[in-house]
């Protein structure tokens, strides 16, 4: 998909079910007890581009600074959280922080500006799990594979 040129997939099988899709979301905003607000993630851009595709009343703030760390967690989530799982044994906590850190840190969604780095949710999640709870030794294929 080119967000350059969409016209290349206009009247395509695709643009229809896209169409179908965004004109279902935005009619559900119109009804008495329909969906007043809708957070998406994993949307591209391109599919909220002009109207072709039924939903022209979007926003992409993605890039918004003040929007930066609302799909991960912060470095200070992820200290408070080692906190509570290594019962304040502060050198567990930054043990376990380097590793997250090596695997699980370095995403922002900012590109106008300089943003704190948030971690990836799921792979915090299922390392506390893993590696704190279960005991078992840290593998980075696996880990690798669910960021």
């Amino acid at each position: 998909m080119d967000p350059n040129d969409y016209h290349a997939w206009r009247g395509s099988r695709v643009a229809g079910v896209l169409k179908g899709f965004w004109s279902a979301v935005k009619a559900a905003g119109t009804h008495r007890y329909g969906m007043r607000k809708i957070f998406m993630t994993g949307i591209a851009p391109l599919l909220l581009s002009g109207n072709m595709y039924g939903f022209n009343i979007g926003q992409n703030i993605s890039f918004e600074p003040r929007f930066a760390t609302v799909c991960g967690l912060t470095k200070d989530d992820v200290v408070a959280t080692l906190r509570l799982f290594c019962k304040g044994d502060e050198e567990k906590v930054q043990k376990h922080l380097v590793e997250l850190q090596k695997y699980a840190n370095g995403y922002h969604f900012c590109d106008k500006e300089s943003v704190p780095k948030v971690f990836n949710p799921e792979t915090v999640m299922w390392y506390l799990d893993v590696i704190i709870v279960k005991q078992l030794v840290l593998n980075p294929v696996l880990i690798s594979f669910s960021t």
